[in-house]
């Protein structure tokens, strides 16, 4: 399983996002800090928004914001956000199928998402994890598997 690019952008937003907050950046900030194109960034920008996950404000003083603090927000929210809606097959129903491609199928998804559901914001904030540190330093080990 992977992620399309406008998810890993929206995630690479987000986290730069996370590590400013609870300030306003402009997307011309965020473009440069994150090196996503800033058309790329106007894009998801306004889809974050339109998710809830994000606030847009205009204006001088303006940019874009987290909508709840980083520690509130899974990877996985964002994940939802951008990937496709309509899966081939049927991965979140049960494990209890008879059908052992469904069964195989349902055990990959959930080990594919897992992490991203256990996984905040204030995790995967770029100058903490440059750092080797995090938000509560209580799970500095769990930063570097993520680094690796």
């Amino acid at each position: 399983m992977w992620l399309n690019q406008r998810t890993l952008d929206a995630i690479r937003l987000m986290a730069e996002l996370s590590a400013r907050w609870p300030h306003a950046v402009k997307a011309a900030d965020l473009a440069e800090a994150t090196g996503i194109t800033f058309l790329n960034v106007q894009k998801t920008a306004h889809a974050l928004a339109r998710a809830g996950l994000t606030e847009a404000e205009r204006g001088r003083y303006g940019g874009l914001r987290l909508a709840r603090p980083s520690h509130e927000v899974k990877v996985a929210e964002i994940v939802r956000a951008f990937e496709p809606k309509d899966c081939p097959a049927n991965f979140l129903m049960t494990d209890e199928a008879s059908d052992p491609v469904a069964k195989l199928m349902f055990r990959a998804h959930r080990g594919f998402f897992q992490p991203l559901e256990e996984t905040t914001l204030a995790e995967i904030e770029p100058r903490l994890i440059a750092q080797g540190t995090r938000r509560g330093d209580q799970d500095a080990p769990r930063i570097a598997r993520l680094r690796a």
